[in-house]
């Protein structure tokens, strides 16, 4: 569940959906600036890894977390300088992405939060409008994306919980922002 509900998958759906839905012409620049963002924070990530600097590669422990969430945001900043004539529906997106992340670089002093469950809520709760039978599927699939991440142990309950909230509570800001 945790491979296959990664946020990375989460995320290149999401943007996909959305592209075809609001603006199918930037389709092609969509899958380049969602590949190059997934390549270029894959290869941080398995560098970090490969390095011994972190233990697994989903930055399981807070320590780890801040130069993830810092790249991240670099990530997310080429990303919206990259869609912004081509795409420009999905700038707000993008915006409600980076600000849920920065949430939860801010939290990570007390909860290491659920990426994995905040992008999957985040992308259940934005579909909602716009694809409601994806949004179902995404909610349908959130407990059972809890349960791998609490059983394999990269989250406690409480650290799951937060995470779906923080997506949750990130996508209905985005709902209101674009009305």
């Amino acid at each position: 569940m945790s491979v296959v509900l990664h946020p990375f998958a989460v995320f290149a759906l999401l943007t996909l959906r959305t592209v075809q839905l609001l603006a199918p012409q930037a389709t092609p620049h969509a899958l380049i600036g969602v590949a190059a963002a997934i390549v270029v924070t894959w290869l941080f990530v398995i560098q970090r890894r490969r390095s011994g600097r972190w233990g697994t590669v989903d930055a399981s422990h807070r320590s780890e977390r801040p130069l993830l969430y810092a790249v991240l945001l670099g990530v997310l900043a080429i990303c919206w300088w990259w869609m912004r004539e081509r795409a420009a529906a999905l700038a707000p997106g993008i915006a409600a992405v980076a600000a849920m992340l920065v949430v939860a670089a801010l939290c990570n002093r007390w909860i290491k939060l659920s990426l994995h469950m905040a992008s999957m809520a985040f992308a259940a709760v934005s579909l909602s409008a716009l694809s409601p039978s994806w949004a179902l599927a995404g909610a349908v699939l959130l407990p059972l994306l809890g349960w791998a991440r609490v059983r394999m142990a990269r989250h406690t309950l409480m650290e799951v919980i937060g995470g779906t909230v923080l997506g949750a509570v990130a996508a209905l800001a985005l709902q209101v922002w674009v009305g």
